[in-house]
């Protein structure tokens, strides 16, 4: 015949294919078993046809493993869902840019570390506001050499509840809550009035 089918292959009463019938008719696709396994063990690749709920659905009964020797591109029209239930490693070995074009929002339950080992670090704010809460705890920031803030067009202000205390050596100065203010240090103090 000008169409040759493999008759084996084909679906009867005996043998059925893997989604039931009439209710998946439009689905069709490759569902293997595994050795020793039960029925529903087994890699999948599922196509269904139905018109407006059209879908590939491909399901690995243990591991996935994908090689790609040159490029890869992804292209999702609408929404992206991705959940791990356990870690996640991801390394890249020379640039990684990520634009995005809304909102970006993290939430982390544990740690977080962002540690540079070469190169800069630099935060810009174009448009907008930028504020670090931390609700419970302390804020420490260490730097080995200077520090410089500038407010170009605006004031500095340091608020404190209780105290605000600055140390250079062995002079310091201390603001308290209740008004007082001590300045501690040697005995010369210089006033240039300008």
């Amino acid at each position: 015949p000008d169409l040759p089918i493999i008759v084996g292959r084909t679906y009867n009463q005996d043998t059925m294919p893997p989604w039931g019938l009439p209710g998946m008719a439009s689905q069709s696709g490759i569902f293997s078993h595994s050795l020793y396994g039960g029925p529903t063990n087994g890699n999948m690749l599922r196509f269904d046809d139905k018109t407006g709920a059209e879908e590939v659905k491909f399901h690995a009964e243990k591991d996935l493993n994908t090689t790609v020797k040159n490029n890869e591109t992804h292209t999702v029209n609408a929404d992206r869902t991705k959940t791990i239930i356990h870690n996640e490693t991801t390394k890249i070995h020379i640039d990684r840019t990520e634009d995005v074009f809304g909102k970006h929002t993290e939430t982390i339950k544990g740690n977080r570390n962002v540690k540079v080992t070469e190169g800069d670090q630099l935060l810009t704010v174009e448009k907008g506001i930028r504020e670090v809460t931390v609700k419970t705890g302390t804020s420490t920031e260490t730097v080995e050499k200077d520090i410089s803030i500038t407010s170009i067009s605006g004031a500095i202000h340091l608020t404190a509840k209780t105290q605000i205390t600055l140390t250079v050596g062995k002079s310091s100065l201390t603001m308290n809550s209740d008004g007082t203010i001590t300045l501690n240090g040697p005995t010369h103090l210089a006033l240039n009035p300008q």
